[in-house]
C-alpha cells in the first residue's frame, strides 16, 4: 500500500520528502533500518516510533539510529488511580457526615474518579506525535490503530527524489505499508515518549565503568 499527500495550502514546500513505513517489530523492523542506513539515510533524517514497556531499554538498532519510545498504557497509573480513590473515600465519607449534600457531593466525586479512570485506560498511542506533525487525520488515524496492533512507524527524509523508490524498496521488502509524504516529517518526543539515539546507552555505561567515582558525583 502506498499514497502521497502535499503539505497543507499556504505552507512553503521545502523541497523535502519523507517514506513512512508501518512494518512489524522485531527482525523486520531491525532490517529495514539497516537497508535505510545503507541508502545514507540516518541522523535526523531517519526516525523509528515503537512501544516498549520500559521506555529506557535500550533497542538493537544501528549505532546513531535516532528512535522514540512511546511507554505502555500502565506506565503513571498510580497517580490518577489513587486520585481517584481519594474522590470516592471523600464522596463516601460527605454521604455519611453530612447527608444534606453528601448526595450531591458523592455524585459529583464519582464523576471525578470515573474521569480520571477512563483517561487512565485510555490508549494514547502514537497519536500525540502525529498531531504535532500536523498528518492529516485519516493518515493519523490509520498509523496510531496499526501503533496500537503493535506494529512501529518509521520516518525516514530526503531532499533527493530519486532516492525515494529505493527508500521504500527497502521498506516494502520487509512486508511494510508506506505512504510518501512531500514534506519533511521529524517525529518529537510528547506526552510522556523518549527519544533515544541508539548507541549512547553504552557510551554512558562505558564511560560509567572507567570512572565511577564521577558518577557518584
Amino acid at each position: 500500500m502506498s499514497e502521497a499527500w502535499d503539505a497543507e495550502p499556504g505552507k512553503q514546500s521545502s523541497e523535502e520528502y519523507t517514506v513512512v513505513g508501518v512494518l512489524n517489530d522485531g527482525t523486520e523492523l531491525n532490517q529495514a533500518v539497516l537497508d535505510l542506513k545503507e541508502l545514507g539515510i540516518g541522523g535526523e533524517d531517519l526516525t523509528v516510533v515503537l512501544k516498549r514497556t520500559d521506555p529506557d531499554q535500550p533497542e538493537p538498532f544501528p549505532e546513531g539510529t535516532r528512535y522514540i519510545i512511546v511507554p505502555d498504557n500502565a506506565r503513571g497509573l498510580a497517580i490518577p488511580i489513587g486520585f481517584a480513590a481519594i474522590f470516592i473515600l471523600s464522596g463516601l465519607l460527605f454521604a455519611f457526615t453530612t447527608p444534606s449534600i453528601g448526595a450531591l457531593l458523592f455524585v459529583f466525586f464519582m464523576a471525578l474518579a470515573a474521569i480520571l479512570v477512563t483517561g487512565a485506560f485510555t490508549p494514547v498511542g502514537v497519536d500525540p506525535i502525529l498531531i504535532e506533525m500536523e498528518v492529516p487525520p485519516e493518515d493519523s488515524e490509520l498509523w496510531n490503530e496499526e501503533f496500537e496492533k503493535g506494529k512501529v512507524l518509521v520516518f525516514a527524509s530526503t531532499a533527493e527524489r530519486r532516492f525515494l523508490r529505493f527508500m521504500w524498496q527497502a521498506l516494502r521488502k520487509q512486508g511494510a505499508d508506506f505512504y510518501v509524504v512531500e514534506r519533511r516529517l521529524e517525529p518529537q518526543p510528547v506526552s510522556g515518549a523518549v527519544l533515544h539515539w541508539a548507541g549512547e546507552e553504552a557510551s554512558e555505561e562505558a564511560r560509567v565503568a572507567a570512572d565511577p567515582q564521577e558518577a557518584q558525583s
